[in-house]
């Protein structure tokens, strides 16, 4: 007596009854109707997105053309102001606007030049002492 015997089973292999084929070609057929279906629509919205995109380029590119006339006309008008507004006299003689004050130069001065000293000289005879640092008596 074997040891595999009862394990060893006398299994038949069968294959799908008619019924049951049936049944799968019914499921699957169903399943192509609705890929078809869903593919329609699908299609139906990107032909709607292509011509939405369609128009929108349109659009775009006429919205650049203007921008560039836009640009054009800017630049000629700011030309036109900078010519109009000029400045050709000094700040402190010509028109400005009245809540504009005119400003004049700055005089920038050494402090010996401001204070009408003499340049710094070294001390030599350290019992010097200058005339205005001398005590009044």
């Amino acid at each position: 007596m074997s040891l595999t015997t009862p394990w060893r089973g006398r299994g038949q292999h069968r294959g799908k009854s008619p019924s049951q084929l049936r049944r799968e070609l019914d499921r699957a057929t169903c399943d192509l109707v609705a890929m078809a279906t869903e593919n329609d629509g699908l299609r139906r919205e990107r032909n709607q997105l292509e011509q939405q995109l369609d128009t929108a380029a349109i659009d775009l590119s006429g919205v650049r053309l203007d921008l560039e006339n836009t640009q054009r006309e800017l630049t000629a008008v700011k030309a036109q102001l900078a010519n109009a507004t000029a400045v050709s006299s000094p700040a402190g003689k010509r028109d400005v606007d009245p809540g504009d004050q005119p400003t004049q130069p700055i005089p920038v001065l050494t402090l010996q030049q401001a204070h009408g000293i003499g340049p710094v000289r070294p001390v030599r005879d350290p019992s010097h002492v200058p005339a205005w640092a001398k005590e009044a008596s």
